[in-house]
């Protein structure tokens, strides 16, 4: 399960700049509204004022040619329009359609008179620029129609001003609160940089500190107060682990301790018996006594016995520490001693070599390697049937013993290395031995910085060992 992890401090201040923006937004749209709409008030206020003042110039005795001029000004623009249909005014401005939508009271622009145009300098006057107006017209009391423009360019460009003044202060503003964010969310974050700073200490080893919060109540204080709680909890099963291991050293030590001492202690014991069982079995009167064949077991199962001993001597010795006397050896003659010596003890067997046949230089106890390839070696031979072969091949620093007998499972190729350990359906028990060879052998082997190993193959069983350059 993967627990997502985003950034805090990234989220918190797109979150808040966000929101900020999104305030900053309205904020402008609702002033940018309003301030049109006084605008525009302010603008029809101006207009129906003019239209008051119409009529009453018209009340007044005032002809319809002096009304613009009563009219006009402060970019109001006049038309006057007499029922006998003269006009009088401005010439430029018409009315909107007749079908026009009510809400287009805009008026439009209307082309100048005929004549060639001419601009300052004689040729086409310049293109009048976009303007944009409201009108009112007022009917009076004499059938006189007045049409009143009022230009609302100016309107729209206070607008537009004032839209990018609120654009860049918004743009400022959002910056400054940014670089005001980061500072504070910093600030707020700092607990969980320091539980991130404890957990790197606590992982280089140091167990002592803690985060210990002011306020245990709030998000952060619950954060530390449980990262604390995990510390002790940590502290205390590693001192618990610790006083374990100590104790598994101690009593581990022990065990050695008392097998090697047995073990030396029983040597000299069983080492008697087997001396007053071959007295016994030389006064035997012959192989047809009872007494010989009982002596005869007697001195078998002393040796079974001795064996186990000295077996378990070496083990301890291994476990305390093998003491080794390396020398300069060639592991070819060791192999090739081994082989001879396998020829001689299983003459019913195939034993052959192969692999490198000139010296190979090796830096070792050449005892203790000899030792390691005398036990595969009697291994292999216990476990081959008559007939079989048996292989030694020596390529590089590695030896490869190689029987044809029943083999090793695929699930015990490791557990055969236990101590103790016996395979029922591979290896028979005649032999007597204590399961315990292979876990001397490569020990043995690891003590010389090597390794012993069952490598797979598609019969019997093949171990294989491996030395340091």
């Amino acid at each position: 399960m993967s627990t997502p992890t985003p950034s805090l401090r990234r989220r918190a201040t797109v979150a808040v700049l966000g929101l900020f923006a999104l305030l900053l937004v309205v904020v402008g749209v609702v002033i940018d509204i309003a301030l049109g709409a006084q605008l525009r008030t302010e603008l029809d206020t101006r207009l129906a004022d003019r239209a008051e003042r119409a009529e009453a110039f018209t009340e007044a005795g005032f002809p319809a040619s002096a009304l613009p001029d009563l009219l006009g000004g402060q970019d109001i623009r006049v038309r006057v329009t007499t029922p006998d249909g003269r006009t009088y005014g401005d010439p430029g401005v018409v009315p909107a359609a007749p079908d026009a939508p009510a809400a287009a009271a805009t008026l439009t622009a209307e082309p100048a008179p005929p004549g060639p145009p001419r601009g300052p300098g004689g040729g086409p006057p310049p293109e009048p620029p976009a303007v944009s107006s409201t009108s009112r017209t007022v009917v009076l009391s004499d059938d006189t129609r007045v049409l009143l423009v009022a230009d609302t360019t100016q309107i729209e460009g206070v607008r537009t001003q004032l839209r990018a003044i609120m654009l860049v202060a918004g743009l400022a503003t959002l910056g400054l609160a940014g670089v005001a964010l980061l500072t504070v969310v910093a600030r707020a974050l700092r607990p969980l940089d320091e539980l991130t700073a404890l957990a790197g200490r606590t992982t280089a080893g140091d167990r002592g500190q803690r985060l210990r919060p002011d306020r245990a109540g709030t998000d952060l204080g619950r954060a530390g107060a449980a990262f604390d709680g995990m510390l002790d909890a940590l502290e205390s099963a590693e001192a618990r682990a610790q006083g374990a291991a100590t104790d598994a050293r101690r009593a581990e030590a022990q065990t050695r301790r008392f097998l090697s001492d047995a073990a030396h202690e029983l040597r000299t014991p069983l080492a008697g018996m087997q001396a007053v069982a071959e007295q016994m079995l030389n006064r035997s009167p012959g192989p047809d006594d009872p007494n010989h064949r009982r002596v005869t077991l007697l001195m078998r199962e002393t040796a079974r016995t001795s064996r186990l001993v000295t077996d378990m001597l070496e083990l301890a010795r291994i476990d305390s520490g093998l003491p080794l006397r390396p020398a300069d050896a060639d592991l070819a003659a060791i192999v090739d001693a081994e082989t001879e010596r396998l020829r001689t003890l299983a003459p019913g067997l195939t034993v052959t070599r192969t692999g490198a046949r000139g010296p190979v230089p090796v830096h070792v106890d050449a005892g203790r390697i000899a030792q390691v390839l005398a036990n595969l070696g009697d291994n292999a031979r216990r476990h081959t049937p008559p007939g079989g072969e048996i292989t030694l091949d020596l390529t590089g620093h590695a030896v490869t013993v190689t029987d044809t007998g029943p083999g090793v499972p695929p699930g015990e190729r490791e557990r055969i290395f236990e101590r103790l350990v016996r395979l029922d359906d591979a290896r028979d028990r005649e032999s007597g031995g204590a399961g315990l060879g292979l876990a001397i052998a490569r020990g043995l082997a690891r003590a010389h910085g090597g390794d012993l190993t069952l490598v797979p193959g598609p019969t019997g069983a093949s171990f294989r060992l491996t030395l340091p350059a």
